[in-house]
């Protein structure tokens, strides 16, 4: 993990367009720019001791917003991994 940035370190449109969204998407977007590492859902919850309905909601509207991107795994059971457009 690399330096773990804040809210005041993200460029303005970013803070700007994070200070629309509800504060779980920011959390989730935070946490997944501070990882540096795509993270399934299970992943970003259990971190971010948030329930799996929030983070899937966050996760939704950041990509609805083209903020986070999404990935299929190729486990069993499949996942997906998301991660911060940079």
């Amino acid at each position: 993990m690399s330096e773990t940035a804040d809210v005041a370190d993200l460029p303005r449109p970013t803070r700007e367009h994070l200070a629309e969204l509800p504060p779980t998407a920011t959390v989730v977007y935070l946490h997944l720019r501070n990882e540096g590492n795509p993270r399934t859902l299970r992943q970003i919850a259990y971190e971010t001791v948030r329930p799996q309905r929030s983070i899937r909601r966050a996760l939704r509207q950041l990509h609805e917003e083209g903020m986070v991107s999404c990935s299929p795994r190729h486990t069993d059971p499949p996942q997906s991994e998301w991660q911060v457009n940079e």
